[in-house]
């Protein structure tokens, strides 16, 4: 499996991250996520499942945390 594969499988295999529409864009390795999610945490938690994945040598955050509409 290429790269992107791998990190979206593993992204889909947390019971949380999979409900949020992250975007995996990698180039040599390098990998890319974007989006949006509900608290720094889970940006925490993408980080670390995505440098856990196969073929991964940077991970860069493009992820935000949703504003609350208070």
């Amino acid at each position: 499996m290429d790269v992107t594969t791998n990190v979206k499988m593993a992204l889909m295999d947390d019971p949380i991250l999979r409900a949020f529409n992250i975007e995996v864009i990698t180039n040599k390795g390098d990998v890319r996520l974007i989006g949006i999610v509900d608290s720094q945490s889970q940006i925490d938690s993408a980080m670390l499942i995505a440098k856990g994945a196969e073929g991964t040598h940077a991970i860069h955050d493009e992820l935000t945390v949703k504003r609350s509409s208070l």
